[in-house]
């Protein structure tokens, strides 16, 4: 089922590192698992651990930039 790429970005620009935009697109795992991330990094940001995933969640990201709009297909 055909999703709304305009909604997909939307959730991709304001709750992207949530991993929102994944889930609305189907990719629910991906999704999760960004959530999964982001949240772990918050909760160690005081920590090296933290910093590091915060890293890999925003290049991820920015990845998905270029991918969400097949994803919404």
């Amino acid at each position: 089922m055909r999703k709304s790429v305009t909604l997909a970005y939307v959730l991709w620009f304001f709750l992207g590192y949530l991993g929102f935009h994944r889930m609305y697109c189907g990719r629910v795992t991906s999704g999760v698992a960004m959530l999964c991330c982001s949240v772990v990094g918050l909760f160690t940001s005081p920590f090296l651990l933290g910093h590091i995933l915060f890293f890999i969640v925003g290049i991820w990201w920015l990845v998905d930039l270029f991918l969400t709009a097949r994803m919404a297909m």
